[in-house]
């Protein structure tokens, strides 16, 4: 029996005259580089990145809603504290509770960091919360996603929880 009649047989769920025309339309050569071809698009394919989680987050508003284990009370306007990522410039920006901030963000794999922390110097009643904010910010070391929530830890702890609001 011939090579390619036993490649035939080994084509399960198509008839055999089916298989049989599908491979005499090309001649070996070119059934040869078509096959060559296919594996290195399977190869290509299963070894491509993973697209990084920030392409998820950015452009999206991210809206505290737990700090350090307490929830966050929202009121609705532009002051609940939340941040936005910039995913093909690696920064952030958002609000704090009070002022406009913005920095840098490193991510890789699960290891998360912010750097460069600036805000507006405007003064609201609730400021303490906002220094809170900022300086757990600067300590995030790591990330996670629960379900819709975008949880940043330090260590094994979950210090801030935000959610696309």
């Amino acid at each position: 029996m011939s090579a390619e009649k036993r490649v035939i047989q080994l084509i399960p769920g198509i008839p055999q005259d089916s298989r049989a025309r599908f491979l005499f339309l090309f001649p070996k050569k070119q059934m040869k580089q078509i096959l060559l071809a296919g594996l290195i698009l399977v190869f290509l394919a299963a070894c491509s990145p993973k697209l990084a989680p920030d392409k998820y987050w950015s452009g999206k508003r991210w809206t505290l809603t737990e700090m350090k284990g307490v929830p966050v009370q929202q009121s609705g306007t532009r002051r609940d504290a939340y941040i936005e990522f910039n995913e093909p410039e690696k920064k952030f920006s958002g609000n704090g509770g009070c002022n406009h901030i913005n920095g840098n963000y490193i991510l890789d794999g699960k290891n998360l960091s912010f750097s460069d922390i600036i805000s507006t110097k405007m003064s609201c009643p609730d400021i303490e919360f906002e220094y809170l904010f900022l300086e757990v910010l600067r300590d995030i070391d790591r990330f996670e996603m629960e379900g819709d929530d975008l949880v940043l830890k330090d260590g094994r702890k979950d210090v801030l929880v935000f959610r696309v609001r």
